[in-house]
């Protein structure tokens, strides 16, 4: 009996990326440290955690990256116009 091997999952949906690696793109600057990309790919969504790799993007990290986007954005307004130097 011959053995199909692409019937047996050996290669995925999305053999570009399992075999050549993801291609991400940045879709949303968060702060200095942290960032959201996506892959070009297979639409794979994955933020950097505190050591700067790569991880899958959960509900719940994401929930944690609009946080931390809203913060920065409120420190921004503040410095900008209520702690000028001028």
């Amino acid at each position: 009996m011959e053995t199909n091997y692409t019937t047996d999952g050996m290669v995925k949906k999305n053999y570009r990326c399992s075999l050549l690696g993801h291609r991400f793109v940045e879709t949303k600057k968060v702060n200095n440290h942290f960032s959201e990309f996506e892959c070009k790919t297979c639409k794979m969504q994955v933020t950097n955690d505190m050591r700067g790799e790569k991880i899958t993007l959960t509900s719940k990290l994401k929930d944690i990256n609009e946080t931390l986007f809203y913060l920065n954005l409120k420190k921004q307004f503040l410095s900008k116009f209520y702690f000028r130097k001028d």
